[in-house]
């Protein structure tokens, strides 16, 4: 008796493949959705600070200008936010999105996502390492989805020389959270695993041993607040920058500080890089520790209070903390 299996029988497990894939990429999507965002302290800040900035000026109090300081982990770690927005709230309402490890790219098209969203701060703060102004590079997948709009991807890959497959993964980043976040799920297991991995990973890594050059990074850097002052301002906002204090002196502050005086973009140096001694760093002179923001936040608030009683009428002055004595903090 001969045996066959007919077409019909063919389609019919085919369907039963694809409706167990399809319902498998559900099943993980929601995970990373409902699961991830639950369970992840970082997770659970991210997705906060992302409604918060979004919704920035959309509603009361409108007694009170707004204020929105994004920017990565030199945020996050070197400034005491709280103290600056309880020192502002008089006359400002500050909020704050943190995107760790991003770049000046990541947040180009992360604020031309927020203002498309509705975002409508009167001034907007960008504090960034000279590196990560005129570095070339991005969070990747997870700013992907966090960050970039999908109808941005082409030009985000054309920015960063993408090839076509990279390209597609960064379009499925846009719009799967579980493809955006599989790496921080990872590490988010591993941390668990293996509690002590933080610590090695600070006390493992190095600096970038790449010279900056103020000139390079004059040259580079006026470009990119060119188009980032001009995004900002088409929104009826004014851009300010903050630099943060690397143990590096070298650090290409000269050069961007010239070039953001050129362009018109207001840019506040409260604490000269070489000036904070290497034990105020938990790592090797690029984040501070937990007594090192004190200080540094102590400088910023007069400073950026200085330049916000100015806005939004000037944006020429470009200040720095040069010439100041920085007071530290006694460690025994």
């Amino acid at each position: 008796m001969r045996s066959f299996i007919s077409a019909s029988s063919v389609t019919r497990a085919t369907w039963l493949v694809l409706a167990g894939c399809v319902s498998v990429a559900l099943g993980i999507e929601t995970v990373a959705r409902v699961g991830f965002d639950r369970f992840s302290k970082m997770q659970r800040r991210t997705v906060a600070e992302a409604h918060q900035a979004r919704t920035i000026g959309d509603s009361a109090p409108a007694d009170r200008k707004h204020l929105l300081i994004v920017g990565n982990s030199l945020l996050d770690e070197d400034v005491r936010f709280d103290e600056l927005r309880e020192a502002l709230e008089g006359e400002w309402d500050a909020r704050r999105f943190v995107v760790e490890q991003t770049y000046y790219l990541d947040w180009y098209y992360g604020l031309k996502r927020l203002f498309r969203a509705g975002a409508r701060p009167d001034v907007v703060v960008v504090m960034l390492s000279t590196r990560q102004w005129v570095r070339n590079d991005s969070r990747g997948e997870y700013s992907a989805h966090y960050l970039i709009d999908p109808i941005d991807v082409p030009a985000v890959a054309r920015d960063l020389g993408f090839n076509l497959t990279q390209e597609a993964s960064f379009f499925v980043a846009s719009i799967s959270q579980f493809w955006a976040v599989r790496a921080e799920m990872r590490n988010f297991v591993l941390g668990h695993l293996m509690p002590d991995l933080g610590r090695l990973m600070d006390f493992s890594s190095i600096a970038d041993p790449r010279p900056l050059i103020d000139e390079e990074v004059e040259e580079l850097a006026r470009d990119r607040l060119i188009r980032l002052k001009a995004l900002v301002e088409v929104h009826g906002a004014q851009l300010i920058v903050v630099l943060p204090a690397v143990l590096d002196r070298k650090d290409g502050a000269g050069g961007f500080l010239r070039s953001a005086s050129g362009v018109g973009v207001p840019a506040l140096r409260p604490v000269v890089s070489g000036t904070f001694d290497a034990r105020l760093y938990r790592d090797a002179g690029f984040h501070l520790n937990p007594q090192g923001p004190a200080a540094f936040t102590e400088r910023l608030i007069p400073a950026l209070r200085q330049q916000l009683d100015r806005a939004p009428a000037s944006a020429s002055t470009s200040l720095e903390g040069a010439g100041h004595p920085v007071l530290l903090p006694h460690i025994d």
